[in-house]
């Protein structure tokens, strides 16, 4: 089976993440109109600006949920076809490394992208969005929640990485297989760093790491499908 046929992988849309971004600027400056015409007792203003402040709270809201739900589609998808992958890698080498490939391979589930995280912070901030004076309580647990979702992404991103390099190094040093690179290593933050900076900085971290880490995992998927590519035509020559 070739390994080409596991090569093709749905990217993070990052289009969805810049726009979830200038939503969230709109709705910020909607209510700032909302309070100065507020203050100026223009009821009218301060009713069109909360309605804007609605309509484009709502429209973030909803691109960030998509781009997040890509994040983990992304990389469950990866873990999928890196297993196929190992598999086939595993059928073709006659040599010590078959166990560790293999030993991957039937354990890939401990790689996958917990997801129930995301509901759960899904289910808190709607919730919070109809709960009054209470929405802090529910703001705090869906922040803390994406924060844990964003703990498996990191994990999950990392172990894959971890993995490959060990691959690809032993291909190069066993059987001279040139590669023209390593998989990029998504940089792994630090959830407790994320959640002060997403505080004192009132979200504005969080809406940076929502574009720059959608852009990383792109760039991961990006050289992983190339370095697959070289393999599979590497090892061509060993079948």
């Amino acid at each position: 089976m070739a390994i080409s046929r596991f090569l093709e992988e749905n990217r993070v849309s990052m289009p969805l993440a810049v726009l979830a971004v200038v939503f969230v600027i709109l709705a910020v400056v909607f209510s700032i109109s909302a309070m100065v015409s507020a203050v100026q007792l223009q009821a009218g203003a301060t009713a069109g600006s909360l309605v804007g402040v609605a309509i484009f709270g709502i429209l973030s809201a909803i691109f960030q949920f998509l781009v997040l739900y890509q994040w983990s589609r992304a990389i469950n998808t990866n873990v999928t076809n890196t297993r196929d992958v190992f598999l086939n890698l595993k059928d073709r080498l006659e040599d010590p490394l078959r166990g560790e490939i293999g030993f991957f391979a039937n354990r890939s589930e401990e790689f996958i992208v917990q997801t129930w995280p995301f509901w759960v912070y899904l289910v808190f901030y709607v919730i919070g969005l109809f709960t009054g004076v209470y929405a802090i309580v529910f703001n705090i647990l869906a922040f803390i929640f994406l924060a844990v979702y964003l703990s498996s992404v990191f994990r999950s991103i990392g172990k894959l990485s971890d993995l490959k390099d060990r691959l690809y190094q032993y291909l190069e040093d066993r059987y001279g297989v040139h590669l023209t690179g390593r998989v990029f290593r998504v940089p792994r933050r630090s959830i407790a760093l994320f959640i002060i900076l997403g505080i004192i900085t009132f979200t504005i971290y969080w809406l940076y790491l929502l574009v720059k880490l959608s852009s990383e995992i792109n760039r991961y998927l990006s050289t992983d499908e190339t370095l697959r590519r070289e393999v599979e035509e590497a090892l061509s020559r060993f079948s």
